[in-house]
């Protein structure tokens, strides 16, 4: 019998699937429970799951579940309980049967009911670089009674010898009364155990994905370079991604669509003021790679020791042995080369998932390494030689192993030019789940939202959604890299791209965060006063926005995307828009409430003398303001260069 009181009295019982004992252990000071694994038989003894559940039995009425996916494609989401699952979702973890409904969250799950004095339950690992997490809430399949919840550890890989113990990743398990500030707080702690890297400027860039597609040649990379640098472009580096590469995995044999090599179109892209990055998956290897052929061992077998493949969107691939001497040395060689040798200071890192395959299917070089491990080991490996200069952004990769080790992180799926397609990529999935991940940025790498890719020519998306995809990105706080080819880029959309550099760095929080399956307004505090308020409209029919709903008091805002301040009355969205408003609260003084030129007012010099504000804009462009000053708000535009004073 536990000696201690669980959060909402909860009283768990565990099980494994194999002949293991199991002590419970929770500190309630610290809202930690621990699960130790011991065996007490006289053979060795291998589960692959473990779980600890408890009965609820509680109203559900008004609640709702906060779900996560522990990779960027995979489902996170709000459900309101009793309301019909949110459609384009992949609901891998729900089953919805006549008998139960259950929602399986991945690391993280907050669960809200009203019912309860302290109505938030939140369940979090704190460590997640060995083993992985479900935490499962049943319902019945009215879902008017929440009747319980499962923590299920999967532990596949591991061997316990008699005698031996395992402690399994030790999980926060806190109740409390608002479900973002606790997975804020979750975040941090976890962030502070890993390590994080938090990188001191959010980083802005070009990539070549979204306009050239794997089809990209060094030309097209060398004329988008001099295209921003003509421009003066304010983006910190220029990213070839994927198409450079003769095959997967034979990083260092570029095509002949990059007749000068990597390193001289590296040479380039820092010449013009710009760091060189570049794009790699570094735990795959094509079937017919070089690499392969000539280096085997360095690639995963399966439980038979026969050769092992996956399929994958970039063909039939075997996976890298990361505990191997041979492959850490082949990796080692390999980004080295990449960063030493050619010159490339970023590093996105694509299909990281695929190197953390489960333990009974594959055959691991070192004994006792999990999927989870094999991961970590290989970003482990990918620092070590990249040096700790180098900028490493994730992509397709589970989150938990990479902190510590990753700058950047891709936090939801693909975008592409259209609108909505579903689970394939699109500005309406990415950005739906891109923002339910906010809580990432800044406490375990800055968050990357995918592109911007905002073109009115060889898309389906219109103004309204290019608006939407813009505001969305502008509200994550994290990276702004383009995806358009900048040469043929219209002024409008360009004006919407250069707008959102620098970010703000700062990622908004939902006004309700309740409201499923994401919410509509947003909001950031950018400090001094300032905030950005973000409203999207997910519907396909217009939208009435009221303006005393979305502004306190006292606040005054500016339309970033129509230039001006907004009118008294209720603001109309059209299908899929986005809104964008700089708000500045009350004040002393004259001061500056909007500029169309930067959401952040770069190149802008703001100064109070003596009860004026003097304005100067430093940019080569014309830029709109707005100032208020004693109840009433001035608008004008300032010339590139113009210096002008408000009282």
């Amino acid at each position: 019998m536990a000696m201690f009181t669980y959060p909402w009295g909860l009283d768990f019982e565990t099980a494994s699937d194999a002949p293991v004992h199991i002590d419970v252990a929770y500190d309630p000071l610290d809202s930690i429970l621990q699960l130790i694994l011991r065996n007490r038989g006289v053979t060795a003894v291998r589960p692959r799951e473990v779980t600890a559940s408890a009965i609820l039995d509680a109203p559900a009425a008004s609640g709702w579940a906060w779900i996560h996916g522990r990779v960027m494609q995979r489902d996170a989401f709000i459900h309101p309980f009793g309301r019909p699952l949110a459609e384009g979702y992949e609901a891998a973890g729900i089953d919805l049967t006549d008998d139960v409904h259950s929602y399986r969250s991945q690391e993280q799950l907050a669960l809200t009911l009203p019912v309860k004095s302290t109505p938030v339950l939140f369940a979090g690992a704190l460590a997640m670089d060995r083993f992985l997490l479900d935490i499962e809430v049943q319902l019945d399949p009215d879902e008017t009674t929440v009747e319980g919840l499962t923590l299920t550890f999967d532990v596949d890989g591991i061997e316990i010898a008699p005698g031996e113990s395992v402690f399994l990743q030790p999980v926060l398990l806190a109740e409390g009364r608002d479900a973002q500030a606790m997975i804020e707080d979750y975040a941090d702690r976890v962030a502070a155990l890993a390590g994080a890297r938090i990188p001191e400027q959010t980083p802005t860039g070009w990539c070549s994905w979204y306009s050239h597609g794997n089809q990209v040649t060094e030309a097209a990379v060398i004329a988008n370079v001099e295209a921003l640098q003509a421009a003066h472009w304010p983006i910190n580096y220029i990213q070839v991604d994927d198409g450079f590469q003769s095959q997967t995995g034979d990083w260092l044999t570029p095509n002949d669509r990059f007749p000068s090599g990597m390193a001289a179109l590296a040479a380039r892209i820092g010449g013009a003021g710009f760091k060189p990055g570049i794009w790699l998956a570094p735990f795959l290897l094509h079937e017919d790679s070089a690499a392969l052929r000539d280096n085997p061992k360095i690639a995963l077998t399966d439980a038979d020791g026969a050769s092992f493949s996956i399929d994958t969107w970039l063909g039939r691939c075997a996976v890298l042995d990361c505990t191997h001497p041979a492959a850490e040395a082949w990796l080692r060689h390999v980004i080295g080369a990449v960063t030493e040798t050619w010159g490339y200071q970023v590093l996105k890192l694509d299909a990281l998932a695929y190197a953390a395959q489960p333990a009974h299917t594959v055959r691991y070089h070192a004994p006792g390494t999990t999927g989870v491990a094999n991961l970590r080991r290989g970003l482990e490996i990918i620092r070590e030689a990249a040096g700790e200069t180098a900028f490493i952004l994730g992509c397709t990769s589970l989150f938990g192993p990479a902190i510590g080790l990753v700058d950047g992180m891709r936090v939801g799926p693909d975008v592409s030019t259209e609108w909505n397609a579903g689970l394939a990529p699109s500005v309406r999935h990415a950005m739906r789940m891109m923002l339910q991940r906010g809580w990432m940025h800044g406490r375990w790498w800055v968050n990357d939202p995918d592109c911007l890719v905002v073109r009115d020519t060889g898309t389906s998306v219109d103004e309204a959604e290019a608006r939407f995809l813009a505001t969305s990105v502008a509200l994550s706080g994290g990276m702004a890299v383009l995806g358009d080819d900048i040469p043929t880029l219209s002024p409008a959309r360009r004006d919407i791209t250069l707008s959102l550099l620098p970010p703000t760095s700062v990622a908004a929080r939902a006004v309700s965060p309740g409201e499923g399956p994401v919410p509509s307004v947003w909001r950031a505090d950018i400090g001094e006063g300032r905030s950005v308020l973000g409203v999207l409209n997910w519907s396909d029919a217009p939208a009435w926005i009221v303006r005393d709903e979305v502004l306190s008091a006292g606040e005054t805002a500016y339309d970033l995307w129509n230039a001006r301040i907004p009118g008294m009355g209720d603001v109309l969205l059209r299908p899929h828009e986005g809104l964008l408003w700089q708000v500045t609260g009350p004040g002393r003084g004259p001061r500056l409430v909007g500029d169309s030129a930067s959401l952040t007012a770069s190149g802008l010099t703001a100064r109070q003398v003596s009860g004026q504000l003097e304005l100067v804009n430093h940019l080569e462009r014309t830029r709109h303001v707005a100032v208020e000053a004693r109840g009433q708000v001035i608008q004008a535009e300032l010339g590139p260069g113009e210096k002008r004073w408000f009282q």
